[in-house]
């Protein structure tokens, strides 16, 4: 039995070889975003609230990369009807 409210923080790494969860530094040498994940739950029968935030980007790479990882491996929380969605951008 799961105990509520829960809440989970961390970062998640897009990368070339797909997304990565790695909260401590140092972070991936290999990543070309860095996303903050905040989710909670208050209860075992309400939808985790997620806040997707990208903090970082890596300079110099063209969009057409950054597009093309996006449509290879998606987003880093795969999609679920038991989830609400928010993304943002720092950047």
């Amino acid at each position: 039995m799961s105990v509520y409210p829960k809440s989970d923080r961390g970062y998640f790494h897009l990368t070339e070889h797909g997304w990565v969860r790695h909260d401590a530094l140092p972070f991936p040498a290999d990543r070309v975003e860095t996303w903050q994940y905040e989710m909670e739950c208050q209860a075992q029968d309400a939808r985790e609230r997620v806040c997707l935030t990208r903090i970082w980007r890596r300079s110099g790479i063209a969009p057409e990369i950054h597009q093309s990882l996006h449509k290879r491996f998606g987003g880093p929380i795969p999609l679920s009807p038991d989830r609400n969605i928010t993304l943002e951008c720092n950047i």
